[in-house]
């Protein structure tokens, strides 16, 4: 093989390197997209099936519910605290979480992946008695896996910075609910990741951007 040769086809495996890398990008944009859809239109249920349903580790984290381990702790989750049924039961409910400002970091092998996102979101729910309009802002702390060659979530945890009528603010009412409260909550873990806004503190929103893989 000439050295001209040789150099064309380094090159041309270094393309297709990064066109690999591209393409799981984008997989893992799809994924995380997804799980904003199917939990706006009220398909909770289907929620865990974007999971890794066979690689130990798994978790889930959302406000200050507390930890849920393994894909058994998540499909719990979906089908008790935050499940379809409950809300189809409650006219008026909405909830948009929107999906925004990525940044992934994907290993050498593309074979895991962590990602932040920012969710800024619109709420109507009961609050004090009456049905309400609320704005949430909070960021997605994520890690991600392939399994059986398609991207799943491997960890997901939503860490909220505030949840605030539309008629007040985030000084004055920060947080107006808590899924910690709702009867079905059964975390395997308490809470570590709930940090909202307070006006008495400097508040600097974890997490930060991910680190690039050291391999």
């Amino acid at each position: 093989m000439t050295d001209d040769l040789k150099a064309e086809v380094a090159q041309l495996k270094k393309q297709m390197a990064e066109l690999s890398k591209v393409k799981d990008y984008i997989e893992i944009c799809k994924l995380q997209s997804r799980y904003a859809h199917l939990y706006f239109m009220l398909r909770n249920s289907e929620i865990p099936s974007l999971f890794a349903q066979k690689t130990p580790g798994v978790y889930m984290a959302i406000e200050d519910a507390g930890i849920y381990e393994g894909i058994k702790g998540v499909k719990r989750f979906w089908n008790t605290v935050l499940s379809e049924e409950r809300y189809r039961g409650a006219p008026g409910w909405l909830a948009i979480h929107m999906t925004q400002n990525p940044i992934i970091e994907i290993n050498k092998d593309g074979t895991r992946a962590k990602g932040v996102w920012f969710s800024h979101g619109s709420v109507s729910g009961m609050r004090k008695g009456k049905l309400d309009c609320m704005w949430c802002l909070g960021k997605y702390d994520m890690e991600y896996v392939k399994e059986d060659g398609e991207w799943k979530f491997f960890k997901l945890a939503y860490n909220i910075a505030y949840m605030c009528p539309v008629d007040s603010n985030w000084v004055e009412e920060p947080i107006t609910g808590s899924i910690a409260g709702l009867p079905d909550n059964t975390p395997d873990k308490p809470a570590t990741n709930y940090l909202p806004y307070s006006r008495y503190r400097i508040n600097v929103f974890p997490p930060p951007p991910p680190e690039p893989y050291k391999d």
